[in-house]
């Protein structure tokens, strides 16, 4: 089995990914190509929804400079589509991942079939939007803190159009989102 690294404008069905690490790219073939990883946003037409990539199929160990494992041929999007598409790289690139029929047995038989269960899983998926409560615009790069309630935290900041990271889940649960206002230093010049 041959499974390819995914990149921007790759498609499953009527979803394309739509993020990438600007910093890592495919020239081979040309032109070069940004590759993305698991849990980068997407973008389906037919349910007219954001989505994000999710794990299906075997993979070998590794992340991007993100942390995240890579998006493979296979992989599926999580929107408001079920089935969820599954992707396809638009054309072959020597960014591979390799496996006999023996390995594809020993990793679903392990991570990977759990990994594939719960991309098949997740029924809930959520995010914050956080705006200006008097403009109503999108406060961009603003530090936050989700905290769930079996305890899980996730401190990042706010993407170009306000939203946090996605949180997904198996099942219902609680989250509190806490927003942190940045001091602005003072102007040495300002008391004087």
């Amino acid at each position: 089995m041959i499974r390819t690294f995914l990149a921007r404008g790759n498609r499953g069905g009527y979803a394309m990914i739509t993020e990438v690490l600007e910093s890592v790219t495919c020239c081979n073939p040309p032109p070069a190509a940004q590759i993305a990883t698991l849990g980068m946003k997407t973008y389906c037409s037919a349910c007219k929804r954001e989505g994000f990539v999710s794990p299906r199929g075997p993979r070998w160990p590794g992340t991007g400079p993100n942390g995240k494992q890579w998006a493979l041929s296979g992989d599926i999007n999580i929107c408001g589509c079920n089935p969820p598409p599954v992707f396809y790289p638009a054309r072959e690139r020597n960014m591979t991942m390799r496996f006999t029929s023996e390995q594809v047995a020993e990793l679903m038989g392990s991570t990977g079939a759990r990994a594939t269960a719960n991309a098949q899983t997740i029924a809930y998926d959520q995010r914050f939007h956080i705006t200006n409560p008097r403009t109503g615009q999108p406060l961009r790069d603003m530090p936050y803190r989700i905290v769930t309630d079996d305890g899980d935290e996730l401190e990042d900041r706010t993407d170009a159009q306000g939203f946090t990271e996605r949180i997904t889940s198996d099942q219902a649960i609680s989250a509190t989102l806490h927003v942190y206002e940045e001091e602005t230093p003072l102007d040495p010049y300002w008391d004087r």
